[in-house]
């Protein structure tokens, strides 16, 4: 039998590997290869570092608004409030894309490892990816414990052993480490912000988990778990470019399994075993965790009547079946394109941009809700909000053109102008289908009420004559008996 409500089934433990492993996609070998291109050797570390104290600035915005609205549609909400329903709706829907673009690029990348592990060719690793996408989708609709348990076991084995590997290439003769604390050694000022830039994509979708709020045991797991997250992702991430930078040539760093190759040079076939199976295991963490936040969005939205009301419906496993499947279907087509092009490089840079937006957005709605709501209960506060709300939103800003004006290291503004399309298409969808959508909803609840009856008329005293003429009983009159306001000296004649 089909359930109404989400079940509280998370903790700690999963709302950490969900934030990380969105995060941590088999993309971000390729981010971490491009990223060196804009550092010098082993200084890479200094922009995912500068990154992640940024991002900690993003995690106070939104440890703050989720904890105001600990709901799936928290994030439609506080937009709501701080800059009204319709604009807020069409930046939602926006950025929801965000996991899908995620997802297909991932997938991309997780084919491009397998084929070239494999030897097959890029269409034979494509099905394989399918399968994995499958996986995933049967997961999740499987309840949000086993996809939990998928989560977990993902999740923390491939930050494990990337980890372990980078170690590992420390120690080799042949590893080199240059300039570890020169980043622009050879390089323009300008060439910090692109690799800045890039750095929070290393942290991109982290805050995808507080959708979750509603399956979590303990609402104030999300924002902990947000903050230790982010703290794995310097990390491993770190760690990763300065082997990498280490280790591997441009033309190496460029390619699209740079940390297949990093395995190689650590372990020999062995090691391109090893981080070819982590590569494929990446896409249970970021697939899994993909359909799991972004369909309790959608849930969440449809159930407040803003999309059509089959997105709202759950299953017998209080898992709202139709985004999912929705989900899995357009990564799939999206992965599919991706491999016919081989535009990887602009999903980066796309993701990147809207990441760097919706973080932005985050800065302004706490500024604006702080005026608005100031006695709102706040269990999660940003300090000096005042300050660092609007410092958040110049910084954002200025990464957000950065990346959505370059893509790879030359200058395209493809991935802003995707962006300004997903904005159009988002507004198109609010200002001209969303109101007749909510018309006929709000006919179908009329129809659906049942009709008020009109009493039956009680017999009054024998051969009465009905006054209206209609040769019936009258109706019985009782006496009116009204009560004095003035005291307790009983009734008195109405």
């Amino acid at each position: 039998m089909a359930t109404s409500e989400l079940r509280r089934a998370l903790g700690l433990r999963t709302v950490v590997s969900t934030s990380a492993g969105l995060a941590f996609a088999a993309i971000d070998y390729l981010a971490i290869g491009g990223l060196i291109a804009y550092a010098t050797g082993g200084a890479a570390w200094i922009p995912i570092l500068v990154a992640g104290f940024l991002v900690l600035l993003a995690w106070g915005f939104f440890g703050e608004l989720n904890g105001m609205f600990p709901t799936a549609a928290a994030i439609r909400l506080y937009m709501s409030k701080a800059m009204g329903d319709r604009l807020a709706l069409g930046i939602a829907f926006s950025y929801m894309t965000t996991i899908v673009l995620v997802v297909a690029a991932d997938a991309f990348i997780i084919g491009s490892a397998l084929a070239h592990a494999l030897g097959a060719g890029r269409w034979l690793a494509l099905a394989f990816v399918v399968g994995l996408l499958g996986l995933a989708t049967l997961s999740n609709l499987a309840g949000v414990r086993v996809a939990g348990w998928v989560q977990d076991l993902a999740t923390y084995a491939v930050l494990a052993v990337t980890t372990g590997v980078a170690v590992a290439a420390f120690t080799l003769p042949s590893f080199r480490l240059s300039t570890p604390l020169t980043p622009l050694a050879h390089h323009p000022a300008g060439d910090l912000v692109q690799a800045v830039a890039l750095g929070v994509f290393l942290y991109a979708a982290f805050e995808w988990v507080t959708t979750s709020a509603e399956e979590v045991r303990r609402p104030t797991s999300i924002a902990r778990g947000m903050l230790i997250a982010i703290g794995l992702l310097a990390l491993v991430c770190s760690l990763v470019a300065v082997a990498m930078s280490g280790l591997l040539d441009h033309a190496e760093l460029a390619s699209a399994y740079p940390q297949v190759i990093l395995g190689q040079r650590v372990a020999g076939q062995a090691g391109v075993v090893l981080m070819t199976a982590v590569t494929a295991v990446t896409a249970l963490n970021t697939f899994n965790g993909g359909f799991v936040t972004a369909s309790r969005f959608v849930y969440a939205v449809a159930r407040e009547g803003n999309l059509p009301r089959a997105f709202s419906r759950l299953n017998d496993r209080a898992v709202p079946f139709v985004p999912v499947l929705m989900l899995a279907g357009a990564s799939t087509f999206v992965a599919v394109i991706v491999a016919a092009t081989n535009s990887w490089q602009v999903l980066v840079a796309t993701g990147a941009t809207l990441e760097a937006m919706i973080y932005a957005v985050a800065g302004v709605c706490v500024h604006r809700l702080r005026r608005r709501l100031p006695e709102a209960e706040r269990p999660h506060r940003v300090r000096a909000a005042r300050v660092l709300a609007p410092a958040g939103v110049g910084l954002f800003a200025v990464l957000a053109l950065a990346a959505g004006m370059t893509v790879g290291s030359r200058f395209d503004p493809l991935p802003l102008a995707i962006v300004g399309a997903m904005g159009a298409a988002a507004a198109a969808y609010v200002l001209a289908y969303l109101p007749r959508l909510q018309a006929a909803q709000a006919a179908r609840r009329a129809l659906a009420e049942p009709r008020r009856r009109r009493p039956p008329r009680s017999p009054g005293p024998a051969g009465a004559v009905d006054p209206m003429g209609s040769g019936g009983p009258m109706l019985a009159v009782e006496p009116v008996i009204a009560t004095d306001p003035a005291g307790p000296d009983g009734p008195v004649p109405g």
